[in-house]
């Protein structure tokens, strides 16, 4: 049974007032233990509020804990200790800064060897100023703190990130750091700026990771850089949070508290042989328990809520990504939506798009077709910000936009579809919606959102899917969902990259009456497709590419009639 929320909030202060007493009662062994429960509870929260949703397995740990102690090893005794604990947090959030502004665009193998040599780095950095410019090996650590005080601190820093967590899940930048985790070119394409979001949050987790570093660095009283950036610690911390579940709240705690345990069982008992064991231990849960101990008991993931008082006080906290400047009504009457000329991208020696103009109006439905490899899709690419043009222009409501990133054209009223549908699998058909609406300008968010999504999801075809994850959809669904969530950006322009493809007769027939009705509300459509029936139904002009240069522009009947564009099609042969 579900406990309400006023409960739940009641059963976790009465929790933390509990441990308040336990350095009262505990003796020096059990306090240490403690000590350590919570030093490993808020590392491994504080690596999940990353990691957790965006997937990228950092292992730079040990940097930012070990930045912690030697700030408390060199201002210790010469500043009052909050002072300590705040140049703590800012050296860490200044480092994570510097380093993620460089880092967070590598992705999979290569950002997790980076973030390993980052804590690595630093290491070496600090033993060359130690033995170069101090002249000692470490350093000693005199401060007026106790182990009571230690574990009250860091009960209280354990406290803070749980609830930071816990607003992240509710606001909408953990709405981003999701859909980053599950596809980075759709966050984009949402008009999530990826950057942003992802630095922020590695900010953030960086600073709790400083603060227990500096926190505990009075329980050793001398330090050195082994000890401090020890990598033992940042492999300690992934280990626990993905036993217990890095994608829930308390996932990471209910993997510290038994390994902690489990690693101190070890520590004393297999020293010589304590790494093999980490190892091993590592293994047996990637592939045992690959969502942790909580996918154990629920294999659903965590859940987008938009409304609530959780989801408000995130929003007064920290709900700025979203937000932006509505748009600003077109520059003149009659201005084309889109006006694009001379566009062009090279890969190398390949010439994918030349020379290419389109522009579409209001109102209007565009065919851009061609044979396979003619450039259509890097064409929409260049519209759409995935990728930026060689040459060229491109205006929007006659804004020029060739150069702006891909979540700034999308906040600008540009929504796409893909060759190779792309939805967000393991969340649900209306989260997949909300992902759109969150980030699009003006930003929707709370109970407007949640009808705004119902209502997409039911133009589309999918009323009753709402709460189904998409990965389990059918694949003509997985379109109709993916069109919703383009839909949902509110768009002026839309680009649907062969979206018609693959439907049986009976489905082709609702998806063209569908993009018509899309046509008829005002909106100006791009549509990329093989299927000519379409074409000819839909298109008001088409523009014909071969080898990426456009060969034909007029009404459907006149351009597939074209000796030129036959050719292309057929081959000179044929034509």
């Amino acid at each position: 049974m579900r406990l309400l929320p006023l409960a739940r909030a009641a059963l976790a202060v009465l929790t933390v007032a509990a441990l308040a007493f336990f350095p009262l009662v505990a003796s020096g062994y059990y306090l240490a233990l403690g000590i350590s429960v919570l030093s490993y509870t808020v590392l491994a929260t504080a690596w999940a509020m990353f990691s957790g949703p965006t997937r990228y397995i950092s292992l730079a740990t040990a940097a930012f804990f070990g930045i912690g102690a030697y700030t408390v090893a060199v201002l210790g005794e010469k500043l009052p200790w909050s002072l300590v604990l705040a140049v703590a947090a800012v050296i860490g959030v200044a480092v994570a800064l510097v380093v993620g502004l460089s880092t967070l665009r590598l992705a999979g193998i290569y950002f997790v060897i980076f973030s390993f040599g980052l804590a690595e780095l630093v290491r070496q950095v600090v033993t060359w100023y130690e033995a170069n410019i101090h002249r000692s090996v470490g350093r000693y650590i005199f401060v007026d703190v106790t182990q009571n005080m230690i574990f009250w601190q860091l009960l209280a820093l354990a406290v803070l990130v749980f609830l930071a967590s816990w607003l992240l899940t509710r606001s909408r930048l953990g709405l981003a750091l999701r859909v980053i985790g599950e596809d980075e070119s759709v966050a984009r394409h949402c008009g999530i700026d990826d950057a942003r979001a992802k630095l922020t949050v590695f900010a953030l987790s960086a600073a709790f990771m400083t603060l227990a570093g500096a926190i505990i660095a009075p329980r050793w009283t001398y330090i050195d850089p082994v000890i401090s950036f020890n990598a033992v610690t940042s492999f300690e911390t992934l280990i626990m949070a993905l036993f217990g579940g890095a994608a829930r709240l308390f996932g990471p705690l209910l993997g510290a508290v038994p390994l902690v345990l489990l690693f101190e069982l070890l520590g004393a008992n297999f020293p010589n042989t304590f790494s093999i064991l980490l190892g091993v231990v590592f293994m047996l849960i990637v592939y045992a328990l690959p969502n942790g101990v909580v996918g154990l008991v629920s294999r659903d993931g965590p859940r987008v809520r938009t409304t609530g008082i959780g989801a408000r006080l995130a929003e007064r906290c920290g709900g700025f990504l979203g937000r932006r400047a509505p748009r600003s009504a077109a520059v003149a009457p009659g201005l084309p939506v889109l006006d694009a000329k001379g566009l062009r991208k090279a890969f190398g020696g390949l010439v994918a798009v030349d020379a290419l103009d389109i522009a579409v109006g209001k109102g209007e439905i565009v065919g851009l077709i061609g044979p396979n490899g003619s450039g259509k899709t890097t064409a929409l690419n260049l519209i759409s910000g995935a990728s930026r043009p060689d040459a060229g222009e491109i205006r929007l409501q006659g804004r020029p936009a060739e150069r702006l990133p891909a979540h700034r054209i999308a906040q600008l009223g540009v929504a796409r579809t893909f060759q190779l549908v792309r939805v967000l699998g393991t969340m649900s058909c209306v989260e997949n919606v909300i992902a759109g609406l969150a980030f699009r300008s003006p930003a929707l968010w709370g109970e407007q959102a949640e009808r705004s999504a119902q209502a997409l999801l039911e133009r589309v075809g999918l009323a009753g899917k709402q709460a189904l994850p998409a990965e389990q959809l059918t694949y003509v669904d997985q379109k109709r969902l993916e069109l919703a969530r383009a839909l949902a950006l509110g768009p002026e322009l839309l680009l649907l990259d062969e979206w018609l493809a693959g439907l049986n007769p009976s489905e082709l027939a609702d998806g063209i009456a569908l993009v018509r009705s899309l046509r008829d509300d005002g909106l100006a459509i791009v549509v990329v497709e093989h299927v000519m029936d379409a074409i000819r139904s839909l298109c008001d002009r088409c523009v014909v590419m071969n080898a990426g240069r456009k060969i034909g522009d007029g009404p459907p009947a006149v351009v597939l009639a074209d000796p030129e564009v036959v050719r292309a099609y057929l081959g000179d042969a044929d034509a």
